[in-house]
């Protein structure tokens, strides 16, 4: 079923789990993240990453997620994930997305809340959600695009969000969710992770009620994932470790391969592999609760 992100937030407060936000930028991705939220009972939040335009248009990808949610027994939402232009936020509540995340953290602090607060003015009559972002989300997917290069990760505390700060953007820019940097970095973690818990839980105490969440999931170790969940974060972007998952075994049923390989074979591989890590995902999200 199709539901907001709003209502999702509130059962994850109450009960202390966080939503998986995971990107679907296929149908094998679809299918596989949609099974594995029925067959957990968690509710899932569906994105497409404005990134993801020349993979899949959001023309395209959008109505075909609405689609599948609409269908599901599960609780689904769909989301746009990091929007940085107006225009193209704007198409995906023309499109129907139950929540957009603005993305205008590259600005200072003052320019960032006019900019979430403008389109929040706009969309909140509609119900759509709001998630905006603020510190910087250090990037260890490397990338020949202008502004997605690697990122310098030798000291990711210069990234940190100030919870000051935090707690003047919650007060202003009328955003449903405030995702947070504190130690998670895009892409698979380099190193060890180390999270500023005691962050997240200085930023929740000033946040009113702004939801907060948490991008760079993969690579990050479940336990210190929970303690995320336990002292405020209660949604997670987790993609790029789900989304590489099927990789190693389609090579080695390809080199292993006697005959000429069926694509659809390698498909269904790809689409159970993203289900079982998905709900190995959606599980630990789950078991926060009981931390």
């Amino acid at each position: 079923m199709l539901v907001s992100l709003q209502e999702m937030l509130q059962e994850a407060e109450r009960n202390n789990f966080a939503i998986a936000s995971i990107n679907t930028p296929n149908q094998i991705s679809l299918r596989a993240v949609i099974e594995a939220a029925e067959d957990t009972g968690m509710p899932v939040t569906i994105n497409h990453a404005q990134t993801e335009e020349s993979v899949v248009p959001i023309e395209v990808a959008v109505p075909l997620m609405l689609d599948y949610a609409r269908k599901s027994t599960a609780a689904i939402s769909v989301h746009v994930d990091h929007g940085f232009d107006f225009n193209h936020c704007m198409k995906a509540v023309r499109l129907g997305c139950t929540s957009i995340m603005y993305d205008c953290s590259r600005f200072p602090l003052e320019k960032n809340i006019e900019e979430v607060r403008r389109f929040v003015d706009i969309v909140k009559p509609l119900g759509i959600g709001v998630e905006a972002e603020l510190g910087a989300m250090p990037n260890n997917m490397p990338s020949d695009v202008h502004g997605q290069e690697t990122s310098d990760l030798s000291d990711l505390s210069v990234y940190f969000t100030d919870p000051k700060e935090a707690e003047v953007f919650c007060e202003r820019s009328g955003c449903d969710v405030l995702t947070t940097s504190f130690g998670t970095v895009h892409g698979v973690y380099a190193g060890e992770p180390n999270l500023d818990i005691e962050r997240i839980k200085k930023i929740k105490s000033l946040a009113g009620d702004v939801h907060l969440g948490m991008h760079g999931g993969s690579g990050t170790p479940f336990d210190q994932i929970q303690a995320a969940i336990s002292a405020g974060i209660k949604k997670i972007n987790y993609f790029t470790a789900i989304d590489t998952a099927p990789a190693p075994y389609l090579m080695k049923t390809i080199q292993e391969a006697k005959n000429p390989v069926n694509f659809c074979n390698l498909a269904n591989q790809a689409m159970e592999i993203i289900y079982e890590r998905t709900v190995e995902v959606l599980n630990a999200f789950k078991n926060a609760s009981h931390t």
